[in-house]
């Protein structure tokens, strides 16, 4: 199958593909972090949903949230990067101060989460959901931790649009 797009993070390298996530670890850090776990494959249709910090002055993540995984609370910034989020098999740290991350980054992310809600079948013009419910269901996601503040936000300005 043929790749859609990838990104060289600083444990492992996030790589997409039409029906699945790859996570590839390759390299010193990843070596470090992870041993010779070896990659890490994420059908969209397994996954639960996708935590996302954008880089910028302080590194950000990808953390990848699939039912009977271990919640690793994900602790990443500019110099304390803790040894749990980096060894953590569904994060991938994304550094800041590299001027290709943040916007691959972000790339990356809508389209894991837009295949997510093609194969959950969840999309709005799929289903009769009304934007407030949509908006609760978002919010429920937000108090339960499994969505950031920001990913709250954009989907419900994207729902109030």
């Amino acid at each position: 199958m043929e790749e859609l797009m990838s990104l060289k993070c600083t444990n492992g390298t996030i790589k997409l593909y039409d029906d699945k996530v790859v996570i590839e670890r390759k390299g010193f850090f990843s070596w470090i972090s992870q041993g010779s776990v070896g990659n890490r494959i994420y059908y969209y249709k397994d996954l639960k949903t996708v935590e996302y910090r954008k880089p910028g002055m302080i590194n950000g993540y990808i953390k990848f949230i699939v039912a009977g995984t271990n919640d690793v609370n994900a602790r990443v910034d500019l110099l304390s990067t803790t040894m749990e989020s980096a060894q953590d098999p569904n994060t991938v740290i994304l550094r800041a101060f590299n001027p290709k991350i943040p916007s691959e980054s972000e790339k990356i992310y809508n389209i894991i989460m837009k295949k997510i809600e093609e194969y959950k079948g969840i999309s709005n013009s799929n289903c009769n959901i009304s934007s407030a419910d949509e908006i609760l269901k978002y919010k429920k996601l937000l108090d339960q931790g499994i969505i950031t503040q920001e990913e709250f936000e954009r989907k419900k300005n994207k729902l109030l649009q």
